[in-house]
């Protein structure tokens, strides 16, 4: 009586055992990420374009992953002009135009013109979701300095990333190789530090 329709009723059967299988294999190998692993994943670039007067400095990041834990706190760019020789931060650099901007969709929709400091600038920015929103994982920034004999190689960007509510990171070294929070002690953080790639 159902020989005529085994096919018929075998295919269903095979194909999902395959689906329930594969649909298994998707769920295991895609583990959410941590904040802390987020600095093995960021896509962060930076550019550097010499000028009559300086150097123009670009640069973008993007997190290609969401952590499992979600957004919040701060996070913070430091830009430094390093001395070629001694390998230390110059101060005697100009800041003329500075611009950071989080994008949703393409959209701008936070700014920043940065805190300027005495050997660079910084920059704070949220990490939050509202509304469905995500602000912080996705950003580019914009700034003109001036000074003599700058060269791009000279440009170095630190990007600070932190998971909690923390009091406000003491904004006086742009390298922010230690960071300092007003108040607070055992902030979980990492930096990312990555110097030019000259046009």
């Amino acid at each position: 009586m159902f020989r005529g329709n085994k096919p018929v009723l075998i295919l269903p059967a095979i194909l999902a055992v395959v689906m329930l299988f594969g649909g298994y294999q998707f769920l295991q190998g895609s583990e959410a990420i941590t904040n802390e692993e987020l600095q093995d994943v960021i896509e962060l670039e930076l550019e550097t374009t010499k000028t009559e007067r300086g150097v123009e400095i670009a640069a973008n990041w993007d997190w290609t992953v969401m952590p499992a834990e979600g957004l919040y706190g701060e996070d913070y760019i430091g830009i430094v002009i390093m001395e070629r020789e001694t390998m230390t931060p110059r101060t005697d650099i100009e800041i003329e135009e500075a611009l950071l901007e989080l994008l949703y969709a393409d959209r701008t929709i936070e700014q920043s013109e940065g805190t300027v400091v005495e050997n660079g600038i910084i920059f704070p920015f949220s990490n939050k979701i509202v509304e469905h929103e995500s602000y912080g994982n996705v950003g580019r920034l914009r700034v003109n300095v001036t000074g003599e004999e700058i060269e791009g190689e000279d440009v170095v960007l630190t990007f600070l990333h932190t998971w909690t509510e923390h009091a406000p990171l003491e904004k006086t070294d742009a390298l922010l190789s230690s960071p300092t929070f007003t108040g607070a002690a055992n902030v979980p953080h990492w930096d990312l530090r990555i110097s030019h790639k000259e046009e």
